[in-house]
C-alpha cells in the first residue's frame, strides 16, 4: 500500500491544487498522500458478508487525501471543493464507550448527517479498539471524483483513506485482513451494517487484474483479465443515498440473512460441523445440490418480525440488535433473499473455472443471472413487465426434481433468487445494453437501490454501447450523459512526502 514515489501522482491539476489547499490552510507542507480508487464488483453482490466470493476491479476514480501528523488528537478536515465544509473534531470525544463492544456502543450514538463522519468513524474505531493508546490526529486535505450514491462506494474510500491515515501515523501494524475488517466494521458507526469487501478491493485490486476475494478466512488471488474487453459503468443518476430509506432496506436484506441462516442452524443442527456461513451452503459441502432445494423449503417464505421473535426466541438479544437498524416491516422475505445469497455465492464461487479458461462470455452469463436476483422489473419489446420469480415452494420442488435429472440449467449459479435491491431504471439499462452484440454481461454494481450498472463490452463495440446509452436512456430521460470507460486500474497508495 506504501510507495515511495511521488512525482507521477501529482500530474493531476486537481491534485496539485488539492497540496496546495494543504499548504495553505495548514502553513506547512503534506507528510503524506493517499489515492484510493473506486471500484466495481463484477459477480458476487450482497455476499461478502455471507463468507461469499467477490470478483472486483478498481477504476479510473478516485478519492485524495493529503494529511500530516498532529501532536494532539484532533483532527482538521477541509475539501478542494467548498461545498464540503472544513470540519474540526477530537477523536476522543467522538469515540463510543470503550467498555461496550463496537457494535453496541455505537447504537448508542446520535449525530448529523456530515460528510466528516466518514473520516470519524475511523479514527474513532482505532482508539475503541486501542483504549490505552493515545490515537493522533492529523491536519487532512481531501479530494474526490467518485460519483456519490452511484454504487462506486465513494463512502468506503473515505473510510479507507482515513484507515490507512489513522494507522500510519499512529504506526498501527495491521495484517491485511485485520485492516480491512477494521475499515467495515468502523464504517458501522454510519449505520449501515455491509461488509468490508469494498474496502478490501479498494486496497488489493491490481491493473489489468480481477481480484477474486473471499473472507472468513480473508484470502484473494489475482486472475488476468479478459482481452480486448472494456469494463464500461453507466450512472442511473438516481442516488442511492444510505441515509435516507434506503439504509432501512440494506439492512432489512441483512436481517432477512441472518434470521434465515439462524433458522436452518436451528431446524438442521447436524449441519453445524459443516455449515458456519450461509456461502457452506453448497453441493461441495453437503454432497449434492438437491440437499440445497430440500433446505430452502424448510425456510418460510414471509415471516412478520414478532413471528421471527416466536420462531427465534433463543437469540432474543440478536434480533434486537439486528431490528435497531431499520424500520418494522409487515413482512420479512426470508426464502427469497436467503435463495439469493446462497445462488450468488455458488456464483461468485465457480466463476474462477471461467476466468481461468478467459471465458468472457460464460462469465457475462452469471452477470446477467445475478442482476435478475436485484430485479424489479424486465423490458420485453419496450414494454415493462413486473418480476415475479420467487422461491415458492412449486418453483423449488421443480428445480429439485430436474437438478436430480441432472438438468444442467437446475443448477445453483442458474437460479436468479429475489434480493429485490435493483430499481426501473437499472433494469432498464441492464435490458438496454443486453441486446446489444459485443456485450457479455451487466449487472448493478454497489448496494443497489440505484447508482450504476458495470457492463462487459468488447473494447471494439464501445462506441456502439455509448451511442445506445445515449439515445435510449440518457436523452430521452433528458439526462446528462454519465459514462464511464475503464481498464483494471491499481488499488490504494500511500505515498510519503
Amino acid at each position: 500500500m506504501k510507495n515511495s514515489g511521488f512525482t507521477k501522482f501529482i500530474a493531476e491539476e486537481q491534485v496539485r491544487n488539492l497540496l496546495a489547499l494543504f499548504f495553505e490552510k495548514y502553513k506547512q507542507k503534506n507528510e503524506f498522500l493517499i489515492r484510493i480508487p473506486a471500484r466495481v464488483n463484477l459477480l458476487g453482490t450482497h455476499v461478502d458478508h455471507r463468507g461469499g466470493c467477490l470478483n472486483y476491479v478498481a477504476i479510473n476514480r478516485y478519492f485524495w487525501m493529503a494529511g500530516s501528523k498532529r501532536e494532539d488528537t484532533k483532527v482538521l478536515l477541509t475539501n478542494l471543493d467548498d461545498s464540503y465544509q472544513p470540519v474540526e473534531f477530537d477523536i476522543r470525544e467522538e469515540t463510543p464507550d470503550t467498555s461496550l463492544e463496537w457494535e453496541t456502543a455505537i447504537t448508542r450514538l446520535k449525530f448529523k448527517p456530515d460528510w466528516s463522519n466518514y473520516i470519524k468513524c475511523a479514527f474513532a474505531f482505532l482508539q475503541h479498539r486501542f483504549p490505552e493508546k493515545k490515537i493522533y490526529g492529523c491536519n487532512l486535505a481531501c479530494y474526490g471524483n467518485i460519483p456519490q450514491g452511484a454504487g462506486l462506494s465513494s463512502s468506503s474510500s473515505l473510510v479507507t483513506a482515513a484507515m490507512m491515515a489513522g494507522t500510519h501515523v499512529n504506526m498501527i501494524d495491521l495484517s491485511q485482513q485485520e485492516f480491512v475488517e477494521c475499515c467495515g466494521r468502523a464504517e458501522w458507526f454510519i449505520g449501515t451494517r455491509g461488509g468490508w469487501g469494498d474496502h478490501a478491493a479498494m486496497v488489493f485490486c491490481k491493473k489489468n487484474m480481477i481480484c477474486h476475494m473471499q473472507f472468513y478466512p480473508f484470502r484473494f488471488e489475482y486472475f488476468p483479465f479478459f482481452n480486448n474487453v472494456r469494463v464500461i459503468i453507466a450512472n442511473s443518476l438516481i442516488e442511492a443515498k444510505k441515509s435516507a430509506g434506503a439504509k432501512g432496506i440494506f439492512n432489512q436484506r441483512i436481517a432477512c440473512y441472518e434470521t434465515g441462516f439462524l433458522m436452518l442452524k436451528k431446524k438442521f443442527p447436524n449441519l453445524s460441523d459443516r455449515v458456519k456461513y450461509l456461502r457452506d451452503i453448497n453441493p461441495q459441502v453437503l454432497g449434492a445440490p438437491d440437499i440445497v432445494y430440500d433446505l430452502l423449503l424448510a425456510l418460510p417464505e414471509t415471516l412478520t418480525r414478532q413471528q421471527l421473535y416466536d420462531v427465534l426466541s433463543d437469540f432474543r438479544d440478536r434480533l434486537d440488535t439486528l431490528f435497531q437498524t431499520h424500520p418494522d416491516l409487515q413482512e420479512y422475505r426470508i426464502r427469497d433473499v436467503v435463495s439469493y445469497g446462497i445462488f450468488e455465492c455458488e456464483r461468485s464461487r465457480i466463476c474462477t473455472e471461467y476466468l481461468l479458461k478467459k471465458d468472457v462470455s460464460e462469465f457475462g452469463r452469471l452477470m446477467f443471472i445475478s442482476h435478475d436476483g436485484d430485479r424489479i422489473i424486465s423490458y420485453i419489446n419496450g414494454v415493462e413487465v413486473p418480476w415475479t420469480w420467487h422461491a415458492d415452494d412449486n418453483t423449488l420442488v421443480t428445480l429439485k426434481e430436474n437438478v436430480k435429472k441432472n438438468v444442467y440449467s437446475a443448477y445453483l449459479h442458474f437460479q436468479p433468487g429475489s434480493y429485490g435491491c435493483s430499481t426501473k431504471e437499472l433494469d432498464f439499462i441492464v435490458d438496454c445494453v443486453k441486446e446489444i452484440p459485443g456485450v457479455y454481461g451487466a449487472k448493478l454494481t454497489g448496494a443497489g437501490l440505484g447508482g450504476c450498472v458495470v457492463i462487459l463490452s468488447e473494447a471494439s463495440n464501445v462506441n456502439k454501447v455509448l451511442e445506445i446509452l445515449e439515445a435510449k436512456y440518457y436523452r430521452p430521460n433528458r439526462l446528462p450523459f454519465d459514462v464511464l470507460v475503464s481498464e483494471p486500474e491499481d488499488g490504494a497508495i500511500l505515498v510519503e512526502c
